[in-house]
């Protein structure tokens, strides 16, 4: 068995009491790796234990899998683009970042991370992630085992920690290009679990 690399711990037999008794806000961001199809079983299973899911897509997310697929296990809008209208979202991104309670990205590119640990704001993921700073966000990985392991990735993924971002994997195991190797995004249980530990922590803040 892979050795997990969360530092978030694995609340192990949960059935997530926080997130049924709470129904929390949870925004999902997807950003454009292969492990993008996992986010749809990921937004399945918050929604079938009671929490209340909005999701962006990033464009090359898109481009891996319909927004469509979001929509049907969310019953929620998926938003794509800074310039979208929507009566509900009518300041978009900062709006957005208000009405979660926890951010999860997941995946979370090398392209992503960088752009969060160096403040870039260019799409509607990147732009929203930085107006949610003060919320607890957690960033699952998933990338070739190159580029975990190059400097720069390793050199943003710390600074992402410093700046109080929470991760979860990546695992070893079975990527995209056939080889066995560090670079794997968490499976979705696994990420949940995560939130309902991060979810218990607000509440406690909260009485």
């Amino acid at each position: 068995m892979p050795e997990k690399k969360s530092n978030l711990g694995n609340p192990k037999g949960s059935r997530f009491p926080t997130i049924r008794k709470m129904g929390p806000n949870i925004l999902l961001g997807v950003s454009g790796g292969v492990a993008a199809y996992k986010a749809v079983e990921l937004a399945s299973k918050l929604t079938a234990v009671g929490a209340k899911v909005n999701t962006i897509m990033t464009e090359n997310a898109c481009r891996l899998i319909g927004p469509k697929s979001f929509e049907a296990v969310t019953n929620s809008a998926v938003f794509t683009s800074l310039w979208e209208r929507s009566e509900k979202y009518k300041i978009g991104h900062i709006s957005l970042a208000d009405w979660a309670d926890i951010v999860v990205v997941a995946p979370a590119t090398a392209n992503i991370i960088g752009k969060i640990a160096n403040g870039i704001c260019d799409d509607l993921l990147s732009t929203t992630l930085c107006a949610a700073s003060a919320k607890p966000i957690l960033l699952a990985p998933a990338m070739n085992n190159n580029m975990w392991t190059n400097v720069a990735v390793q050199r943003n993924v710390k600074m992402v920690k410093e700046m109080g971002f929470q991760l979860i994997g990546p695992e070893k195991g079975r990527l995209a290009n056939g080889t066995e190797a560090i670079g794997r995004m968490s499976e979705p249980q696994d990420i949940l679990e995560a939130i309902e530990e991060m979810a218990s922590k607000i509440k406690r803040k909260k009485k």
